[in-house]
């Protein structure tokens, strides 16, 4: 089936991976039971309860004032900061974008006057969609798509602190049937995945968790201007992924340029065009 085939005929639910699926199943106060169970399957130890969404865009330091967005951030109960980011291309500097755009919630905490320096926990989610090894020099294992990360002591590996995490995974590298899957995380990673392509929810995932998420997901249960507020969306990020492509089959600062010309064309942030493509902001913004 080809892209335009996908678009035309949406299938029975949302692909979760896109921005608007992502957005609406996972980043709204009705479904944020969806969004909780989640990162309590990344990080059960938190035993998180209940959230509230923060603002997607936090202001940076730098000269050109540069916004950088944040797909879901939210807060716990007990006031830790959760981040979490579907990434769909590749980009080089990936984990030290992670470390920069989680800094500004430690950052924050920083009350005006005298501080004890009594921080709560950051916790970071990147959910990958391409394969992994192409995006740093990480020695990523062929078959384990779930990383954590942390600050440990070099040689005995002793945790320093649990306050600054950081956990990877690799939807590329996840290919478990339903009668495989071993754990609400698993089973969460098998519907970013597989979701677009299914037309019933399997009896593997009777959870009633995954009842409200299977509900939520149903195209045809949506509002007509929200289905077609859906497809016109996947148009859009097709479009973009195929430019990427294009531009790393072709090479050449003019290919990227061309690239870049049409996400403008797209309305796609200026910000995004430079992950995107390695221009700076001001070899966009002279396109």
């Amino acid at each position: 089936m080809t892209k335009n085939e996908q678009i035309k005929d949406a299938g029975v639910y949302i692909d979760p991976l896109s921005d608007w699926g992502w957005k609406t199943l996972f980043g709204s106060e009705r479904y944020k039971e969806h969004l909780i169970s989640f990162i309590n399957a990344v990080y059960p130890e938190l035993k998180v309860t209940d959230i509230s969404y923060d603002n997607v865009e936090d202001q940076g330091d730098s000269p050109l004032s540069r916004n950088t967005r944040f797909d879901l951030f939210c807060s716990t109960a007990k006031g830790e900061s959760v981040l979490v980011e579907v990434q769909k291309s590749q980009q080089k500097y990936f984990f030290e974008r992670g470390l920069w755009t989680s800094s500004f919630k430690i950052r924050d905490q920083a009350p005006a006057g005298k501080w004890d320096y009594h921080l709560k926990g950051v916790y970071s989610i990147g959910i990958l969609t391409f394969p992994p090894e192409k995006i740093s020099d990480f020695d990523w294992d062929d078959d384990t798509f779930f990383h954590t990360f942390s600050l440990r002591e070099d040689n005995d590996y002793r945790r320093m602190t649990g306050l600054y995490r950081f956990a990877f995974i690799s939807v590329d590298k996840f290919h478990k049937k339903p009668e495989e899957l071993d754990n609400i995380l698993e089973k969460w990673l098998y519907l970013f995945r597989n979701l677009r392509r299914l037309d019933d929810r399997p009896e593997e995932l009777r959870e009633r968790i995954f009842e409200s998420f299977f509900k939520a997901a149903e195209i045809a249960r949506m509002p007509r201007q929200e289905q077609e507020q859906y497809r016109r969306t996947l148009m859009s990020e097709n479009d973009w992924l195929n430019a990427i492509d294009y531009a790393e089959e072709k090479g050449g600062k003019k290919a990227t340029e061309k690239v870049a010309r049409k996400l403008l064309a797209l309305d796609v942030r200026v910000d995004t065009i430079i992950e995107a493509t390695g221009l700076s902001e001001a070899e966009v913004l002279a396109l």
